[in-house]
């Protein structure tokens, strides 16, 4: 018989969940995203969902000061845990989904980390989904049961006021939306260089 003496979770992936509400200008951002009338659809967005990414060229983090510096606290506090080196949230958009909508399986090229902010779930649930990034490095695995080592995808669930963190490389997407109207500001990063 053989004695366990240790195991090791070696090489593992942070994923980092926030809660960043309460700021002064929060109520601002849902209005403002619940009332625009320039959202246009995109090729990554499914049945009820619109953005911002093909209705202008703008970068939404820059309007709302305090917002931004809560999510570069995040930012920042991400890279340290993870040994990155300091990155700068750039490149915002949001969204509006509503029922049924949602958003295909993806990754964010150029950027090391990309975030996903609620400001407003209507039912204050709704989830993310990420793909396991190990399992196709692992095709003569057989499984007969799931545990954290072979399940192929983990759904995370969020509330109005979380921010979500996580690798830009990794593929994620949403299910349809059951929460009615859905609120995303999503963003990528680049290195800081100051």
């Amino acid at each position: 018989m053989a004695t366990l003496v240790e195991s090791f979770d070696l090489f593992p992936i942070l994923f980092a969940k926030y809660n960043i509400s309460g700021y002064d200008e929060e109520k601002d951002v849902i209005e403002s995203i619940l009332h625009d009338s320039t959202l246009k659809e995109h090729g990554q967005l499914r049945g009820n969902a619109k953005t911002t990414i093909t209705a202008h060229n703008r970068d939404v983090l820059e309007e709302y000061s305090t917002l931004r510096n809560k999510i570069q606290a995040a930012v920042d506090m991400y890279t340290e845990r993870s040994g990155l080196v300091p990155l700068k949230a750039k490149g915002s958009w949001y969204s509006l989904y509503e029922n049924g909508g949602h958003i295909n399986r993806h990754y964010h090229p150029n950027s090391q980390v990309s975030g996903a902010y609620y400001p407003y779930v209507e039912s204050n649930y709704t989830s993310i989904v990420f793909e396991n990034p190990t399992i196709v490095l692992r095709p003569t695995d057989m499984w007969h049961n799931t545990t954290k080592y072979t399940e192929n995808a983990k759904e995370i669930a969020v509330q109005a006021g979380d921010l979500i963190l996580f690798p830009s490389w990794v593929y994620h997407f949403t299910d349809p939306n059951i929460s009615g109207k859905r609120c995303v500001i999503s963003f990528n990063t680049q290195f800081r260089g100051d």
